[in-house]
């Protein structure tokens, strides 16, 4: 059985703008971070997209999933969110793919297959970091501005992390994050 402690406040709720796409991460023991992305759409469905294992090995085979979070973002994970980026490009990109169907097919594009076991992975740059990265790029967002994207969220994620322990350390609520990229 596995416990997970988060330091969420009972009834806490996030707020997220429609027709938007967010970077969500989450925190792992390693000092990395999970990475997903919520997609808004228009009429106020969130949807997680991220490359994550599949079946009950952490360590196993990975692949694109996506879930309907019908009870609010705040369902996209069981552990602590650190923090919500929205993509401001996602927005104001001229050409980028914003339908769902659209989203959809460039999620599943990205990372066509996976090598058998995570590590292989990442002996091949694949990780959730990399294939958000990837996403932004095939939904038409620029290389650079991607790249941008990416660092930003790592670096805020690292703060949000400081400022969770901090929070978690006083047992006192931790305010997830809400930041525009």
């Amino acid at each position: 059985m596995v416990h997970i402690t988060t330091n969420r406040p009972v009834g806490a709720f996030v707020r997220l703008d429609r027709g938007s796409l967010y970077v969500c991460t989450v925190p792992l023991l390693n000092g990395k971070f999970h990475w997903s992305l919520i997609h808004i759409t228009d009429g106020g469905v969130a949807t997680r997209h991220h490359w994550a294992a599949v079946g009950p090995n952490p360590r196993g085979r990975e692949a694109y999933i996506q879930q309907t979070l019908p009870r609010g973002p705040l369902t996209a994970s069981a552990t602590q969110i650190l923090g919500y980026f929205k993509v401001t490009a996602y927005q104001t990109g001229d050409g980028v793919v914003r339908d769902p169907d659209g989203f959809r097919e460039v999620c599943k594009s990205v990372f066509p297959q996976s090598y058998p076991t995570a590590d292989e992975n990442r002996e091949h740059d694949m990780s959730c970091r990399t294939w958000v990265t990837s996403v932004l790029q095939g939904l038409g967002i620029e290389r650079g501005e991607a790249l941008n994207v990416e660092q930003a969220v790592t670096s805020r994620s690292q703060a949000c992390e400081t400022r969770y322990l901090r929070s978690y350390l006083n047992s006192e609520p931790y305010q997830i994050a809400i930041d525009e990229i």
